[in-house]
């Protein structure tokens, strides 16, 4: 495996956020078809990707013990909100 960079990380935040983003849409302002929803997040992903790969600051690379704490947080925080969201 290549040595972690922090795009690779930030790639994750931006599906975590367009998680985030379509949930709280489908379960607070319109409930959506399922098969929307997913569109909706893969579009949101994308968006970010795309904003994401025109910046050169992401291209650094970081230890292996930060990648995956920065993964275990961008995780928690996901199933955080979901479920606050949700309840």
């Amino acid at each position: 495996m290549k040595e972690p960079t922090i795009k690779k990380v930030a790639y994750g935040i931006a599906m975590a956020i367009a998680i985030i983003i379509v949930h709280f849409i489908n379960a607070r302002v319109y409930a959506m078809p399922p098969i929307f929803a997913l569109f909706l997040a893969i579009f949101v992903t994308y968006l970010g990707i795309v904003l994401i790969n025109k910046s050169n600051n992401f291209d650094q690379t970081i230890s292996r013990t930060k990648y995956n704490l920065i993964n275990t947080v961008v995780v928690l925080v996901l199933f955080i909100a979901y479920f606050k969201i949700s309840g």
